[in-house]
């Protein structure tokens, strides 16, 4: 609005100085001073505010990456700015320090920040990504065995075959096994007792740091796409 104001500076002024009950309304060189100081603050945030209020991608895992280039590039003082334009970007600054000051939203920001395959550990420090990096694991322990998930599996299986579970269907009695069969068998049989020989938290953080160490996609890929097609790897 106020960059739409500067532009069309030169018509109100027009038109306010043929309306005789109005022309005091015509704005003097302090007034477009202080527009231009604040559209000078204001307007290299405008497209930040579209962007993330988008509804149909991700945006929580890059708040904390825009967080940081506002604060260190975009609301950096610049040698041409003058008073008013420092002193709003500096507030501005504050008051975004202060919006996101809370341990608990830090932390959440954190997380959803680093399991973006688009940032992973690149936007936290060592220290900060070790302790982000154990409290997802823990998370991880939390959540359990997906046994649940293998049982809605099955019965939603069975449901769709119209089959009952003590009774095998026609089709698996008269299938043969294929020699891919027993191998897929004995290496999948052999895979959990390598993994129940480990604990769980090994296994856990060998899963996470394996995620942090790839190379990040492209910042314009959708992560959840991402994560779709790596779901049976990770």
């Amino acid at each position: 609005m106020v960059e739409r104001v500067l532009e069309q500076l030169p018509a109100i002024r027009r038109v306010l100085v043929e309306d005789k009950k109005h022309s005091h309304l015509n704005p003097t060189w302090q007034d477009v001073a202080v527009l231009e100081s604040i559209n000078a603050a204001m307007k290299p945030l405008a497209d930040f505010t579209d962007i993330l209020s988008g509804e149909k991608y991700v945006t929580v895992s890059s708040v904390k990456p825009v967080l940081e280039l506002i604060k260190d590039d975009l609301l950096s003082p610049g040698p041409d700015d003058t008073a008013l334009t420092a002193s709003i970007k500096q507030n501005m600054c504050r008051v975004l320090t202060e919006k996101y000051s809370s341990p608990a939203i830090n932390v959440l920001l954190r997380k959803a920040t680093i399991l973006d395959p688009r940032y992973r550990g690149s936007m936290e420090e060592a220290g900060a990504l070790d302790d982000v990096k154990h409290q997802l694991v823990q998370e991880l322990l939390d959540l359990g065995p997906e046994e649940s998930g293998e049982r809605t599996s099955g019965e939603s299986c069975s449901k769709a075959t119209g089959g009952n579970e003590d009774e095998p269907t026609a089709a698996a009695l008269t299938k043969k096994k294929r020699l891919s069969d027993l191998l897929q068998n004995r290496r999948a049989r052999n895979l959990s007792q390598a993994q129940a020989a480990f604990p769980k938290r090994v296994l856990a953080d060998a899963e996470l740091t394996k995620f942090l160490q790839e190379d990040a996609i492209d910042a314009s890929c959708d992560p959840l796409v991402w994560w779709h097609d790596k779901e049976d790897i990770l």
